[in-house]
């Protein structure tokens, strides 16, 4: 093992970016640069066996250095974190996707966004630690025994059909390996582990009698399923004449009014005997049919949030008190912007209206086209950074003005990024305007 680290300098195990002082693991001599390959005796492949299997007492752990292999023993209280901050929480090579999904959304990006996005994950590891969604096509007997063993749950699978046939036009992929990930998804069901589920909804494919199909079928035959969300296709111009797939066509007003009654639908059917709604339609589903979004005790504690299921509902109940509290300190002759994608422009400029009569100032809408991907993308969480810098400039926001932005539009590290890869301080240095970012999806 250790000759093919020396050769490939490739290692397989965990690289320790940094042990706290005075922690067991810095009492034990555990240092920043050091490779964890193994805890009491158990390969580590991530960060969830390493948390699975670290107990509390005298913790053996074996560690690469300097082309060595050491043992280090840490003395755990029960509780206590050991100290070590891993640089990945994968440790090996991330499960790629084995299918061409007719939609694949990382086909459609364009160049210069931040690298992680151009990777097609397909890995169980992310969904349950992260709520990436997956296939569950390509798992194997080893990756299924250790799900069960771990409780791997809540994981995230895109079943789109439960028609094999369907499934696998969508997919891109075998109906032999569509069915495969459909009967992994039962087994996980029958053992106990969670499971939340999405249908990207491609209209003349899977939607009509193929989708109430597939909604019937996963209440009555998937029993580890809590929740599907159904999702619209995004598609660009140039990738749909690339990709030349007949009929492939993004859901237009009729399409949305139909999945909103569907949706309506069945979550009556289902939360009587359920206790929750069970199924939910993506946001712009309500905003494109111009029809009113449901309460916010329907999203029963919001399961498909991340799949931008709810988070319009949730700003609306939230705002108020939050907006107040942003502004409450900001000069009254400050003018306040709240960004805004296309989709949400009607919705968030009434917002901001109620907003400025109930708070007695000036609240207005910042509406933002997407540029970086393309005018097909219309959601304000996948505005790019450059996309906010043109639509402040072309607005004329300038010194004394401020600019409230979503968190939906950056990922969550120190450094927040744009999709675009700029950050929130190259933002604010480049822009004349205050900027602020909102507690509340937007």
């Amino acid at each position: 093992m250790v000759d093919k680290y020396e050769k490939n300098d490739t290692l397989i195990g965990g690289l320790i970016e940094s042990a706290v002082a005075d922690s067991p693991a810095a009492d034990a001599g555990i240092v920043a640069g050091d490779v964890v390959l193994s805890l009491n005796g158990h390969f580590l492949h991530d960060v969830i066996d390493y948390q699975f299997y670290l107990g509390s007492g005298f913790q053996e752990m074996e560690i690469y250095r300097d082309h060595t292999r050491l043992v280090k023993v840490m003395d755990c209280d029960e509780g206590d974190d050991p100290g070590i901050k891993f640089t990945s929480t994968i440790f090996d090579r991330v499960r790629t996707c084995r299918c061409a999904c007719i939609f694949c959304f990382v086909d459609q990006l364009p160049r210069g966004l931040r690298k992680t996005l151009y990777l097609k994950d397909d890995d169980y590891r992310l969904a349950f630690l992260y709520g990436n969604f997956i296939t569950m096509n390509n798992l194997e007997e080893k990756d299924m025994l250790r799900i069960e063993e771990q409780r791997l749950g809540p994981l995230y699978v895109s079943v789109h059909s439960t028609d094999p046939q369907v499934r696998a036009a969508v997919m891109g992929c075998s109906p032999d390996k569509a069915a495969a990930g459909l009967k992994n998804l039962t087994r996980l069901g029958e053992a106990g582990i969670v499971l939340h589920a999405q249908v990207v909804l491609c209209p003349g494919m899977n939607d009509g009698a193929a989708l109430e199909a597939t909604v019937s079928e996963i209440a009555d035959k998937y029993q580890g399923i809590k929740s599907v969300g159904i999702v619209p296709v995004a598609l660009d111009a140039g990738f749909l004449e690339k990709r030349k797939t007949p009929g492939l066509r993004a859901a237009n007003v009729d399409d949305s009014r139909k999945i909103v009654n569907l949706v309506t639908e069945k979550q009556k059917e289902n939360r009587e005997p359920r206790g929750n709604g069970f199924i939910y339609a993506a946001d712009e589903f309500y905003i494109k049919a111009a029809m009113p979004l449901p309460p916010v005790d329907e999203y029963d504690d919001f399961p498909q949030y991340e799949n931008g299921i709810g988070i319009a509902a949730g700003f609306l109940e939230d705002a108020k008190e939050l907006i107040a509290r942003l502004v409450g300190d900001i000069d009254a002759d400050t003018r306040v912007f709240l960004l805004s994608g296309i989709l949400a422009a009607d919705m968030i400029k009434d917002a901001c209206l109620n907003l400025s009569l109930l708070m007695g100032r000036t609240i207005e809408s910042l509406v933002c086209e997407n540029r970086v991907f393309g005018p097909h993308v219309t959601v304000t969480g996948l505005l790019g950074g450059h996309d906010v810098i043109e639509a402040v400039r072309a607005a004329g926001l300038t010194r004394g003005d401020m600019l409230i932005i979503t968190p939906s539009c950056l990922d969550g590290g120190a450094e927040p990024r744009f999709l675009d890869d700029i950050t929130l301080t190259e933002l604010d240095e480049v822009l004349d305007c205050g900027i602020m970012v909102c507690p509340c999806q937007m």
